[in-house]
């Protein structure tokens, strides 16, 4: 059969043990997305009278990546922002009057759950057990944008699926739009931000044991850490000013989408909300490219005592993402 790249898909689950391969019930997401296989090889290369390199190998040990890159969806997305920051408690804030509306609380923890991913080509499907989000960035823009999340994750090496056959379905959400965030830098809301970016990054190690297995055995989660990039106008130079003082700034966004539900006077949305709790600026240029001054801030997220360096919720109609 012909294999067509827009029949491509993807599809992801929480494994109820790290490593074992969840492929009942995934939830399919909509993406652009390559599973990747890398192998590390090593070349015969002695000498042997000639002087042609390489004339045999030896593999050892291989792994797997994915980097879904997109739209942000508040429905499926939100597993890739529990894989990175670690924990969720979900809620129903009126169980009675909004019995499809639901709340999860995300926060930051040692060891996240990992995911399988599973990825159809059309004509063949692999999966990638044990997979870990290395590295997640969302950025919005005010001008004609969407807000996107890119992802970047590695895993155990892609494996070719030979079960059942999938049918794919996607929900009818829709992504947010980049100029529905608002923010609140110090308790205040701003209006001079026109782009943002934020990104959670963190180390894996990825150990292997010398059993027999080139794949790695377990993911030791190492440091993370959260950086920001935004521009502003300089119509005033409050935000400068936070820098050239080297004081600490404190950031929420909230996003507000579709409508899910009405009870009277209140309403309950699609709605990511993200909070940053102490921010140091690290640099602030100004930017004359356009015809307004602008300034360029790079920030880095503080793990200070008694705040998490990141917390988020997501309002949506999913009951829960971990079984």
């Amino acid at each position: 059969m012909q294999a067509l790249s827009k029949k491509s898909w993807l599809a992801l689950n929480f494994e109820p043990v790290p490593g074992t391969a969840q492929l009942t019930t995934p939830v399919f997401h909509p993406t652009k997305s390559v599973l990747k296989g890398t192998k590390k090889t090593e070349y015969m290369d002695d000498e042997r009278g000639t002087r042609d390199a390489n004339y045999n190998f030896v593999e050892t040990t291989r792994e797997g990546g994915c980097d879904p890159k997109g739209n942000w969806y508040n429905d499926t997305s939100p597993y890739f922002l529990i894989a990175a920051m670690g924990a969720i408690t979900s809620s129903q804030p009126d169980a009675t009057n909004a019995p499809t509306v639901y709340k999860h609380n995300i926060e930051m923890a040692d060891t996240p759950p990992s995911l399988t991913l599973i990825k159809s080509y059309h004509s063949k499907i692999y999966y990638m057990a044990y997979s870990a989000v290395e590295k997640l960035t969302l950025k919005f823009s005010s001008d004609g944008k969407l807000l996107e999340c890119d992802t970047s994750i590695k895993g155990l090496f892609p494996i070719e699926y030979t079960g059942a056959s999938f049918t794919p379905t996607f929900s009818t959400v829709r992504p947010f739009a980049g100029y529905a965030p608002t923010i609140t830098l110090n308790a205040a809301a701003s209006k001079d931000i026109s782009e943002f970016q934020l990104e959670l990054s963190q180390k894996l190690d990825l150990w292997h044991a010398i059993d027999g297995n080139p794949d790695f055995d377990v993911i030791y989660y190492g440091e993370r850490s959260v950086s920001l990039d935004y521009t502003a106008r300089f119509d005033t130079d409050v935000i400068y000013q936070r820098f050239l003082q080297g004081l600490t700034d404190s950031i929420n966004i909230n996003i507000k989408g579709d409508r899910i539900a009405q009870n009277g006077p209140t309403n309950y949305y699609q709605e990511l909300d993200l909070t940053i709790p102490n921010v140091h600026y690290d640099s602030m240029e100004h930017d004359l490219g356009k015809e307004n001054v602008l300034v360029k801030a790079k920030a880095t997220a503080l793990a200070l005592p008694g705040d998490p360096v990141l917390s988020a919720y997501v309002q949506n109609t999913v009951q829960k993402y971990i079984n």
